[in-house]
């Protein structure tokens, strides 16, 4: 027999299309897209406290690169996020010649490889 285990909804926010979840043990935080409407959530699992980011643009990935950073995987490039303010900075252009291909998964290899993948739009 399967043990039941209680489940409970933590964000009762609605996504488009919500993927792209990651967990940054260092600020016990997790992350999480809602890649059509280019929001990003933050959600500090110890106060239980959500505060959402709008990117500007379609997001679907991100690795920490250092307390201050981020690199986040967009429609058009990499980006690298400042965590104080939001602000973006195109580190470099992803399939920019391609405008129907957007970013999809993405995984950052404990080795600091980073794996990323592109799909269609539709």
């Amino acid at each position: 027999m399967m043990e039941r285990v209680p489940a409970s909804i933590f964000c009762d926010e609605r996504c488009h299309l919500g993927e792209g979840p990651t967990y940054d043990a260092t600020t016990d935080t997790a992350w999480w897209f809602d890649i059509l409407e280019g929001r990003l959530f933050e959600a500090h699992l110890g106060s239980r406290q959500i505060r959402i980011h709008r990117l500007g643009r379609m997001a679907s990935a991100l690795a920490r690169i250092d307390a201050e950073r981020q690199l986040i995987v967009a429609e058009d490039g990499l980006y690298i996020r400042a965590i104080s303010d939001g602000h973006l900075t195109l580190y470099c252009p992803l399939e920019a010649d391609n405008a129907v291909t957007r970013s999809n998964d993405a995984r950052a290899h404990p080795s600091g490889t980073f794996w990323i993948g592109t799909m269609g739009r539709k």
